[in-house]
């Protein structure tokens, strides 16, 4: 039945696109996109739920199963099926797929109400599920290389949904090329790994690795480095990381499946289910988790100068995935999954709430242009509110347990981790700033200037709904990993943490890391208050200060420039260049030249079609002859 049901939930999304596109050119009623646009993902989870239901039940070494269709590929000793692994990691990923997707969907049909290419949306999002879907199931790195690039396609296509924009259509192509480098990346590893190993299945990889690569041996630490370039590319972390604020052009919902529950998940699912490798590979997981912790620090000074409210949240998306590949990369697997967890219910409440703004203002999204919005908006006050604290770290919300847990165990992994353990730290305060920063220029500065041009109106049930639901889940969610009372969490991952090295965290250093996280949290909001809160005009008289460092953040470190200069403007002269010497002469050249040899042999041929009958005849009589001189030739 598990497996049965597996195959249910990854087939319900795709059976979802193609009965929205083959309903014929003319535009389904809303009714009908709507229930196939929510039922898949909303079945599916229920489907899920019970498959959670059953292996809880079950041993933990019984927690697994693997399901075959058919064999993909027979080439001597190697063999890839199609197949799925059903195991306590995949079923995680699945929960929170087709849950989250579904309250995202379900606020979708009302938010995206008045859109000319409602169903084109629906079908898009559908596949977009499945494509994450057949990622986390995959049972080996074939099809998990599938559909890590139909996710890639179906960014591709959501981010540019508004095709009419330019700027929708360049941040599309700027994620699909990103995301592209980062697959080359997970390619050559799995070439690396049919050498070695001489198979593609988790399985046969994860027994074989310790004995075919060897702890730290220079094949395990490249296949490493090779799948990190992947997850970078995939969860926007540095030096792969700009395409995700761009991303924004997409619609508000698919910012927050985008960001909250899905694609730049993808990075950390991965590293994590390679943690057999990963263990193999100590400098490469050195890597993976600087990358890690350098991104999460770097992003948090980003998000505190953005103007675009979903901008803010989206720096912060690439903030907090940073602590997750930093606490993958320290070996802390189990916790990485905690934050990816509790960061998908408190980032999917930010980004729809901050949705019912957009909403509530006719599209507007520069902060700018707003404030005072608790009076017309007090439900999305109160929901934004949580969301703010939760990502805050403050207790007891979700965010606080998640956190606290990667950076109180983070002290007990060597120097690198208590280096890494205090650029957390200071992360989490600059978090809490730019949030409440947002926070108060939305909801409690005064009006902008001019005021509002039309009243800003609430939402309708179906985008209520889904906000309250992720509100409560990020008020309660990490309750299910409490230090010292309950470690579900990591109990149900263990079956699949082959190589969990058991790192945890002492009794005072949790203390001391809540402490301290409270601590940073209530900085970070006290100075958004002082700045931002207290008195409206403050923020102005300080804008002007620090001016060279502002511009650098607002350039986002000039990572963009860089490329630029480095790769995107070579890239150009090497093409005008070409198009100047090599076009005319060499590509040019072939063609006039297959063009006035066509046309010789035309002229020819035409010239000995002048209509005479004598002339045919006499080529009738030579054409004889010289068959009948070669036979004779050939006898002699």
């Amino acid at each position: 039945m598990i497996e049965t049901f597996g195959w249910i939930v990854l087939a319900l999304p795709l059976l979802g696109v193609l009965a929205l596109a083959l309903t014929g050119g003319r535009e389904p009623s809303r009714a009908y996109t709507r229930m196939l646009g929510v039922a898949p993902a909303a079945i599916g989870f229920v489907l899920t739920a019970i498959v959670f239901a059953t292996l809880l039940g079950r041993d933990a070494e019984d927690r697994a199963e693997t399901s075959s269709l058919w064999t993909w590929i027979d080439l001597g000793d190697l063999r890839v099926d199609l197949a799925i692994l059903v195991d306590p990691l995949s079923v995680l990923m699945m929960l929170i797929i087709t849950g989250v997707g579904s309250l995202i969907l379900l606020y979708s049909t009302e938010y995206m109400e008045h859109d000319r290419d409602y169903r084109r949306f629906f079908a898009q999002m559908n596949f977009f599920v499945f494509a994450m879907l057949l990622l986390v199931l995959s049972a080996n790195f074939i099809f998990l290389i599938v559909g890590w690039g139909l996710v890639g396609l179906a960014s591709y296509l959501l981010i540019g949904y508004y095709y009419d924009r330019p700027s929708a259509v360049r941040a599309s192509k700027k994620a699909f090329v990103i995301n592209v480098i980062g697959d080359v990346g997970l390619v050559i590893a799995a070439f690396l790994l049919v050498q070695e190993l001489g198979t593609l299945d988790y399985a046969g990889v994860f027994a074989a690795a310790p004995e075919g690569l060897g702890q730290g041996g220079i094949t395990a630490e490249l296949v490493c480095l090779l799948i990190l370039v992947g997850c970078a590319a995939k969860s926007g972390q540095v030096p792969l990381h700009s395409w995700l604020p761009d991303a924004m052009e997409g619609p508000t919902p698919v910012s927050a499946l985008i960001h909250a529950a899905t694609m730049v998940t993808a990075g950390v699912y991965l590293i994590v289910r390679c943690n057999v490798l990963y263990e193999l590979a100590p400098h490469a997981s050195d890597v993976v988790a600087v990358v890690g912790g350098f991104t999460l620090l770097m992003a948090a000074t980003v998000a505190t100068v953005q103007s675009d409210i979903k901008r803010v949240l989206a720096w912060s998306t690439v903030s907090q995935i940073g602590y997750m590949i930093m606490a993958a990369g320290l070996g802390l697997y189990s916790a990485a999954m905690f934050h990816l967890l509790t960061h998908a219910f408190f980032k999917a409440l930010l980004f729809l709430t901050a949705g019912i703004v957009i909403h509530a203002l006719y599209g507007e999204q520069l902060i700018d242009r707003m404030g005072g919005l608790a009076r017309y908006l007090r439900g999305a006050t109160v929901l934004m509110l949580i969301g703010c604290l939760a990502i805050s770290g403050v207790p007891p919300f979700s965010g606080f347990w998640s956190k606290d847990e990667i950076i109180a165990r983070s002290w007990e992994a060597g120097t690198l981790g208590v280096v890494l353990g205090a650029v957390a730290l200071l992360a989490a305060g600059l978090t809490a700033f730019y949030m409440f920063r947002m926070f108060f220029r939305v909801f409690l500065g005064p009006d902008p200037a001019g005021g509002y041009a039309r009243t800003p109106h609430g939402p309708g049930a179906a985008m209520t709904l889904p906000v309250a639901v992720l509100g409560a889940l990020a008020v309660v969610g990490g309750l299910i990993q409490i230090p010292e009372v309950v470690h579900a969490l990591d109990d149900w991952l263990a079956p699949s943490l082959f190589a969990d090295p058991g790192i945890e965290a002492s009794h005072t250093g949790e203390l001391l890391t809540a402490l301290g996280s409270v601590l940073v949290a209530a900085l970070g909001i006290g100075t958004a208050w002082f700045v931002f809160g207290a008195d409206a005009a403050r923020r102005r008289r300080l804008a002007g200060r620090l001016p060279r460092l502002r511009g650098v953040l607002e350039d986002q470190w000039r990572f963009d420039d860089v490329y630029e200069e480095a790769l995107v403007q070579p890239g150009r002269d090497l093409g005008d260049a070409a198009l100047r010497s090599f076009e005319p002469a060499g590509a040019g050249g072939l063609v006039r030249g297959g063009t006035l040899l066509s046309s010789a042999g035309a002229a020819a041929v035409r010239r000995a079609q002048n209509g005479l009958v004598r002339s045919y005849a006499f080529a009738i009589v030579l054409g004889t002859v010289i068959v009948a001189a070669v036979f004779v030739l050939q006898r002699r």
